[in-house]
């Protein structure tokens, strides 16, 4: 077997020997994408990590700086560097909940956990924006705060650098997909932008993501037709993106060529009387209830909670509630899992530092596609 990080120069051999080198690198790459789809399936996402940037670093080898080939194992290794550090966003979250509510955080950062809205608040769930801020008893003194915070701000940064490596992994795939014009390719370019989206809107660059989702969205038009499930998801992710850049009107147009899309689907599938299209009708129609109840949302929003115009009763119950939670997690009915965190793999040398605040990732948008997201494209043969 190869060697994977020596590089298969053809150009400089016979025929027969540069057909012999790629035979002898082909079994490595089948591998690497074997073991990387593996893991990422598996929700493990850094080996999915090493796996793909490995296979990234190979193609790139065999095949040129250029090549689809590259740029496919590109895509692969920045959609698990996307996930890992969404993973790692969300651990740090139901972190920072428990501390919140065993008293662990000052008054600024109860209030943020409590739920004071954000403009980085991209979920349906309601989950908010957390900063991991570690307290400390009083008799330890501002030194000891002063380790914890640090503490905190670094698994931040950690988290930052994750999502600014995904970017331009994702950003360089970019590059090379946009060169080429055939249908197939042209579609991987769009699965590519919308990549990128979903890394701006974990980053809050919400300008960011109308760019790139209205791009993809060009793309995809001339190659789908008005009932596939793939646009409905792009429509929405679009509409999502401009309601958080604070343009709801924009928003809700957008989300009308959702319903479009999805009602055309609805009406193909309900003329048939296979199991599988009456099993989906029944999806879109609560898809559609989904979408019809996220405009009415986003037509009447929620107003901030006001935490100085809670009654004397609301207090002390918010307070209770807060009491009980702290006797769950110190009688082990709540498991604390802090020690999930794990630490970030170091970014390769020469990857961006550039610094973007890390968010909790939106389903919702996959419930759009029939089957789901896929989690690897399959390597072209």
């Amino acid at each position: 077997m190869a060697d994977k990080g020596k590089q298969v120069d053809t150009s400089q051999v016979p025929d027969s020997d540069a057909q012999s080198a790629l035979a002898a690198v082909m079994p490595v790459i089948a591998d690497l994408l074997e073991t990387g789809t593996r893991a990422f399936a598996l929700g493990e996402w850094e080996d999915a990590i090493d796996s793909f940037g490995q296979l990234a670093s190979i193609t790139e080898q065999t095949f040129g700086s250029e090549s689809p080939r590259y740029a496919d194992g590109l895509v692969m290794y920045g959609r698990a560097l996307l996930q890992h550090a969404i993973e790692q966003n969300a651990l740090l979250a139901e972190k920072t909940l428990a501390d919140a509510a065993t008293g662990n955080l000052g008054k600024e950062d109860e209030e943020d956990a409590a739920g004071v809205p954000t403009k980085a608040n991209i979920n349906f769930e309601g989950e908010p924006d957390f900063r991991q801020i570690e307290s400390l008893a009083l008799e330890e003194g501002a030194s000891s705060k002063g380790k914890e915070a640090d503490t905190g701000e670094e698994d931040e940064e950690e988290e930052e650098d994750d999502f600014a490596a995904a970017w331009d992994v994702l950003d360089l795939a970019r590059v090379i997909q946009a060169k080429a014009t055939d249908s197939k390719s042209q579609l991987k370019y769009a699965e590519t932008l919308m990549l990128l989206g979903d890394v701006s809107m974990e980053s809050e660059n919400f300008a960011q993501a109308v760019k790139d989702f209205s791009e993809a969205l060009q793309v995809k038009m001339q190659y789908l037709d008005d009932s596939n499930r793939e646009l409905a998801e792009l429509y929405y992710k679009l509409a999502l993106a401009h309601e958080y850049n604070q343009e709801t009107a924009r928003a809700l147009e957008l989300m009308k060529d959702v319903q479009r899309i999805l009602g055309n689907r609805l009406q193909i599938v309900e003329a048939s009387d296979k199991e599988e299209d009456v099993a989906e009708a029944e999806s879109l129609k609560e898809v559609l209830d989904d979408v019809a109840s996220k405009i009415d949302e986003w037509k009447s929003p929620q107003k901030p909670i006001d935490f100085n115009a809670m009654t004397p009763e609301e207090s002390a119950l918010a307070e209770r509630a807060k009491v009980m939670f702290k006797e769950a997690m110190e009688s082990g009915k709540i498991n604390d899992i802090s020690n999930l965190v794990r630490p970030r793999r170091g970014v390769a040398e020469g990857e961006s530092s550039g610094k973007r605040k890390p968010e909790e990732e939106d389903t919702e948008a996959k419930r759009l596609k029939s089957n789901g997201e896929v989690a690897c494209e399959e390597q072209q043969s």
